[in-house]
């Protein structure tokens, strides 16, 4: 709903998140040229700080493409072309050096300098009374959670690093940055743990309903725009190995609507289902004409799986997959960077590897389709080449966090935790699918006692991040009774029950079924380390970047191997120019 907000924030919501980084703070997108950085005046209401906020935000959005690219083009799922740069290329074969502008951490550093700036003031607000409480744990606890989210990504990509959260004072501390002492990744892993656990303010959503910043400005909605906390707890959690915490921090985001008033939201959202429901869900693979003829595949910006990246963010079905993301438009500059990159009609510049074309092609779906649907919603192919098209649909947007990846992270989680047979539900069949014991009648479920109809519901406490509840019969609704798992709704056979009881083998499919449904996303880097890290075994990685390169041909396919096959070689050099 459009909630009425001055014409001054306004503005600044369009310039923050339609110029990525204009805003009224003045700060640096580089050194400036004075030896004292600009003394911020700005902040003497919540008006003022709100413009911060989205400027920060605005800033942020400029990172998508060296995040992009940091996280895909290394990995095994996006390759290169003949049209790309020599940085690009040496990314993608592991061959960069310092001077790749894609190594460059400093884009990075300059939106921290940014938020450590508006923290800081933020708590003179506070303390001057110039901002309430309440006011103050909100958006210093979002600002905050967004650099944590940078940092970790920094520690992803270049091991050790600097890790400063305190203002910078003089153009000479920033200058000289590269002289601060580096904190390893493991280090670095319980540094923002210990300071997220101690934010004032961790609900699921940044801001309850009624906050200035969320509006809705040129048909975008600002509800999902800010990060999301729970999230990236689950995710240092799962990164150091706690895996019930990070589970505790997954399911706050999955129950997230479970006592809402409106079943559409409580049975739809964050649930992953295939109810078809045309404004609360209908994001489900989909086919015109039965028996899943291949040719009648939906392949819609409105409707099914394609419609989880077209639609706007002001649609209930986008808002139930989505927890973090950043919209373009087309009306206004920035445009969307990866427009460039992916259109065969731009520069193309990268483009889908043969192994994810491959892995796609592997699987088969309930009717016989000899292929993943979700790879034609996810890149073109014509005469000019293969086109990423999930980046891009309809202007685009910065999509971060979504449902399938919480479900997917919450499954490691799981798994790791003992619970193998739960991370195999929602990867697959769901939660009621897999667990049911009793009566079927004509195929259909049809529990004939309490007990049968409670065998629906996982055998955990209530108080348990496990404990879901998926009844359903004509007098009880579980809120978990539409969730179809991920490879359900993707329509794709779900894989052997056998994994139900094997730890690692469902960890490798659940990377698997990562490549399958977030291709290109951001997130496979991480993944493969992740993984890679956590099982001691480096080939895991080498192996995956070992088969992109040679399929694609590129005779360095060994060497890339042989060096990713020591773990000090997954770091990009850390260089402050």
């Amino acid at each position: 709903m459009k909630m009425n907000i001055n014409k001054k924030i306004a503005s600044l919501l369009l310039l923050g998140i339609l110029s990525a980084g204009s805003w009224s703070c003045k700060k640096m997108l580089d050194v400036p040229t004075e030896d004292k950085l600009d003394s911020v005046n700005a902040f003497k209401t919540v008006s003022d700080a709100d413009a911060a906020v989205i400027g920060i935000y605005g800033q942020f959005l400029g990172l998508e493409k060296l995040y992009i690219l940091q996280n895909e083009l290394r990995g095994d799922l996006m390759d290169v072309t003949a049209k790309s740069s020599t940085d690009l290329q040496e990314l993608s074969s592991h061959t960069e050096t310092k001077n790749n502008q894609y190594v460059d951490p400093r884009p990075y550093y300059q939106v921290i300098v940014n938020c450590n700036d508006v923290l800081k003031n933020f708590k003179m607000m506070v303390d001057d009374r110039r901002m309430s409480v309440d006011d103050y744990n909100k958006r210093y606890s979002d600002i905050a959670t967004l650099r944590s989210w940078i940092y970790l990504h920094l520690g992803i990509q270049y091991g050790s690093i600097p890790y400063i959260t305190d203002a910078i004072e003089t153009v000479d501390d920033l200058k000289n940055l590269a002289n601060y002492p580096k904190t390893p990744f493991d280090q670095l892993l319980d540094k923002l743990i210990a300071f997220n656990e101690s934010l004032p303010y961790k609900e699921a959503y940044a801001y309850p309903t009624g906050t200035s910043l969320l509006v809705t400005i040129d048909a975008n909605s600002t509800q999902k725009l800010f990060a999301s906390k729970a999230f990236l707890l689950g995710d240092l959690y799962l990164w150091k190995g706690n895996y019930i915490k990070a589970a505790e921090n997954y399911a706050k985001l999955m129950n997230a609507e479970n006592n809402n008033a409106n079943d559409n939201f409580r049975f739809n959202f964050y649930k992953i289902n295939n109810s078809g429901d045309p404004a609360y869900a209908n994001l489900a693979i989909l086919f015109s004409r039965s028996g899943q003829d291949p040719t009648s595949l939906i392949n819609s910006l409105d409707a099914g799986w394609r419609a989880i990246f077209g639609l706007p963010t002001t649609s209930s079905a986008w808002s139930s997959e989505w927890f973090w993301a950043m919209p373009y438009n087309t009306a206004f500059k920035p445009v969307n960077p990866m427009i460039d990159l992916c259109s065969p009609l731009k520069s193309y510049q990268i483009k889908p590897s043969q192994a994810v074309k491959d892995l796609w092609n592997s699987q088969i779906t309930y009717g016989g389709v000899p292929f993943d649907p979700r790879s034609k919603l996810s890149f073109n192919t014509s005469a000019m080449g293969d086109e990423i098209t999930k980046l891009t649909d309809n202007g685009g947007k910065w999509g971060i966090y979504r449902a399938p990846l919480l479900h997917l992270r919450f499954s490691e989680a799981a798994n790791r935790d003992g619970q193998t047979k739960l991370g195999w539900a929602l990867l697959n069949t769901g939660i009621r699918n897999t667990y049911y014991v009793g009566t079927f009648t004509a195929g259909v479920q049809a529990p004939v006692s309490i007990a049968e109809l409670n065998t629906m519901i996982t055998p955990y406490p209530q108080t348990s991040p496990y404990y879901f509840d998926a009844r359903k019969n004509n007098d009880v609704s579980g809120t978990w009774y539409r969730n179809c798992g991920i490879r359900g709704r993707a329509v794709v056979n779900a894989i052997d029950v056998s994994y139900q009881t094997d730890m690692i083998g469902l960890e490798g499919k659940l990377i698997d079924e990562a490549a399958l449904e977030l291709a290109f996303e951001g997130n496979r880097w991480p993944d493969l380390v992740r993984i890679a890290r956590r099982q001691n075994n480096p080939a895991f990685l080498a192996d995956r970047i070992y088969q992109k390169l040679l399929k694609a041909g590129n005779p360095n396919a060994s060497l890339a191997r042989q060096k990713l096959m020591d773990p000090a070689n997954w770091y990009l050099p850390f260089d402050w120019k």
